[in-house]
């Protein structure tokens, strides 16, 4: 049903002449389970309205030669981002990776990684999307061309997203940054300007301040940015392990420096710290 109201055009083929043989290259193309083929239908429905030989391959194989790709590599780009297959390599895929190439001087294996862990900067327009956030990065931080490449090959999403400004100024002005310390925490920890301020990062510095009451305010920020690692964590998740730690009678000020635990390797050092809580009064 999703197909056809994406797709309505679908009608107007023929499964065994035009569907069945685009699927079927596809799916040997790219050495594709019949789930992965579905989503990728699902996702990019106009697929199937395209010759394989005369459309798909030589957008794939320019593609893969072009930022000298394994098999397996193509595979997870595509399946990452299945539009790709819409895009024409000549028109809109080269234009772009050449831009992003000169703009910040990036190596054959920089600019094929950044691809690999960023596939939707193919999608992207250059002057319209990537330029203008680089710009825009560099300018707020005052960094030189070489520390703007070398945050985007250290983390390749910066590129996608939003709003930068804002919680470079929120960062700075929270925690009491002069400009290189700012930098650095940026360098250090590039995710943070993924995000989100409101709903995130201004709920989780709140969290961790009452967290650790009893110290002076310049004292609990000195170490809350100690860590920035523990400001990617969403306000729902702390509220749900605060109210476990709090069931269990055990500070809250122990959850910090447990960002990266699972649910479960959580829960197991709960039960141990409350053993030994038992064993200490015995």
């Amino acid at each position: 049903r999703n197909i056809l109201l994406r797709f309505p055009s679908i009608i107007g083929l023929n499964f065994d002449k035009n569907i069945k043989p685009t699927l079927s290259s596809m799916g040997s193309r790219l050495n594709l389970s019949e789930d992965e083929l579905r989503k990728m239908i699902l996702t990019c429905s106009t697929i199937i309205g395209y010759n394989f030989g005369d459309n798909i391959k030589p957008t794939l194989d320019a593609l893969r030669e072009y930022l000298m790709l394994s098999d397996e590599e193509l595979r997870k780009i595509l399946l990452r981002l299945p539009t790709i297959i819409s895009c024409n390599f000549d028109d809109n895929i080269k234009p772009t990776l050449d831009a992003v190439r000169n703009y910040l001087k990036l190596s054959d294996d920089e600019l094929r990684m950044i691809v690999l862990r960023l596939p939707s900067i193919i999608s992207l327009n250059f002057d319209d999307n990537i330029k203008p956030t680089l710009d825009t990065l560099q300018d707020r931080l005052e960094i030189s061309d070489a520390e703007l490449k070398e945050m985007v090959v250290k983390m390749p999403s910066i590129i996608g997203y939003s709003n930068i400004v804002p919680k470079l100024d929120w960062l700075q002005t929270t925690f009491d940054l002069n400009q290189p310390q700012l930098v650095e925490l940026v360098k250090k920890r590039p995710m943070l300007m993924g995000i989100k301020l409101d709903r995130t990062l201004v709920p989780g510095v709140a969290f961790w301040k009452e967290c650790f009451n009893d110290r002076t305010d310049v004292e609990a920020m000195a170490e809350i940015i100690s860590k920035p690692r523990e400001l990617t964590q969403s306000n729902k998740r702390l509220q749900k392990r605060s109210m476990l730690f709090k069931e269990h009678g055990i500070p809250l000020e122990l959850l910090w420096g447990k960002g990266e635990y699972t649910d479960d390797r959580l829960d197991t050092w709960v039960k141990r710290h409350c053993y030994k809580s038992i064993d200490s009064t015995e």
